[in-house]
């Protein structure tokens, strides 16, 4: 318990075990971090299944196992064990000491890619994050205050951290009415989040200059298999696919025939394929942080395909590629044109959001072309620094400009007389 706030006082990650200062309660969760540290998800699966059955060990372990059954790829199982960590409480706290602001995170339980998050990011001991886990979007939009259970900290800002998904409609509607009954500067509006679906985002950029943004088209899976109209090449995806699953390039009708065949899904986006394929063969996608209307390299990709992600290009492998990434991280207006930078900056005019990310490409006449836009983009510090040397920088760049953002919230809000569970006093 803690002071004035009831909630954990840390909550362990097993994700950043090798990289974290924070020190378990109990010999049992301290193995399963060791574990994790060494990559060894089994190991810490069979400590933490040990772990949930001694009463002051279980609300972390419950924690920690819903990071390493999706590491195991049980996603279900997963988001069960983080629901049962916050049955008795919604809110997760990494206390500090003497922390310079205090940070509500407003989440929605699920896997990795619900939620942006926000402890990789803002670290101690300059941030005291407080995570309220929108359980009930319902309950919430009844009587949003009542989302805080028993207990509700104290804190400074509000900060939406909800991704887009058609799922989280109504808690980002909740998370919407929760910071305006709190009264505090908020990060984000829920409203917005939820404009930037695959096709919502392609609509709202639509007429950009210097930006090729494709549009999304949601259709269903008889109307796909009979349609006649289909111009090929194209992309699709399942209308719930994350991360690349079941995406693909279609050339032809027999193909798309096969691809329907092998998934199970009935609704799909379609978009035409933009080929963004640079001059040597290779495929490059660009990853932007955006904060406070300012755009933040964060990463490069490299790859011989075309669907690239950073996992698949194993860009640890090659070190030209890391040159190329050391190059546009550490000054992407040298590696962007003049007319990528300006669609750039019309892309966080049109978006509206203080915080969030784009996965883009540069076509050969220097125009943008847009593959995503998302508020749940994670950042963090955890590369070998030995391999990413240039890393730590690029992300203490977006870290410093997103602490610059809160602080600037803060200095220009009304403080309130009495403000026990608000803004921090």
């Amino acid at each position: 318990m803690t002071e004035g706030g009831g909630v954990d006082s840390v909550v362990y990650s097993v994700l950043g075990a090798r990289f974290t200062s924070a020190k378990p309660a109990s010999p049992m969760l301290a193995r399963a971090l060791e574990c994790a540290g060494r990559e060894e998800w089994a190991g810490a699966y069979d400590v933490l299944q040990q772990a949930v059955s001694d009463p002051s060990d279980k609300r972390a372990a419950h924690f920690m196992l819903w990071e390493v059954c999706q590491i195991l790829g049980h996603n279900e199982i997963a988001t069960a064990h983080l629901l049962a960590a916050l049955q008795d409480q919604p809110v997760t706290s990494r206390i500090c000491a003497k922390p310079l602001r205090r940070v509500l995170v407003l989440a929605v339980p699920g896997d990795f890619q619900a939620n942006l998050p926000l402890d990789a990011l803002l670290g101690p001991p300059d941030n005291e994050l407080h995570i309220l886990w929108l359980k009930d979007p319902e309950a919430a939009l009844k009587d949003p205050l009542s989302s805080f259970g028993p207990c509700r900290p104290k804190f400074d800002c509000a900060f939406i951290a909800i991704a887009e998904d058609a799922r989280h409609r109504r808690a980002l509607e909740a998370a919407d009415l929760v910071t305006r009954a709190l009264k505090v500067p908020v990060i984000n509006q829920g409203r917005r989040i939820a404009a930037l679906s695959r096709n919502g985002a392609a609509q709202l950029l639509q007429g950009l200059p210097d930006a090729i943004v494709p549009l999304q088209t949601v259709l269903g899976r008889e109307l796909l298999a009979g349609s006649p109209d289909l111009r090929f090449p194209l992309i699709v995806r399942p209308t719930d696919s994350h991360a690349g699953k079941d995406l693909a390039r279609i050339d032809s009708a027999e193909t798309f025939q096969s691809y329907l065949a092998s998934v199970a899904q009935d609704l799909f986006y379609v978009a035409p394929f933009v080929s963004y394929q640079s001059k040597d063969g290779f495929w490059r996608k660009y990853r932007i942080i955006f904060v406070d209307g300012q755009p933040f390299p964060y990463h490069l990709a490299v790859h011989s395909d075309w669907a690239i992600w950073y996992y698949n290009a194993r860009m640890e492998l090659d070190p030209w590629k890391r040159l190329e990434e050391a190059r546009f991280v550490g000054d992407m207006q040298k590696v962007f044109p003049e007319r990528a930078m300006g669609a750039l900056l019309a892309i966080a005019a049109r978006v509206g959001l203080d915080y969030f990310g784009i996965d883009c490409g540069l076509m050969p006449d220097g125009r943008l072309v847009v593959f995503e836009i998302e508020t749940g983009m994670i950042v963090h510090d955890w590369d070998p620094p030995d391999i990413y040397p240039y890393k730590g920088e690029c992300t203490r760049a977006i870290r410093e400009a997103t602490e610059q953002m809160i602080d600037a919230r803060l200095a220009i809000r009304a403080l309130p007389p009495n403000n026990e569970g608000h803004a921090g006093s």
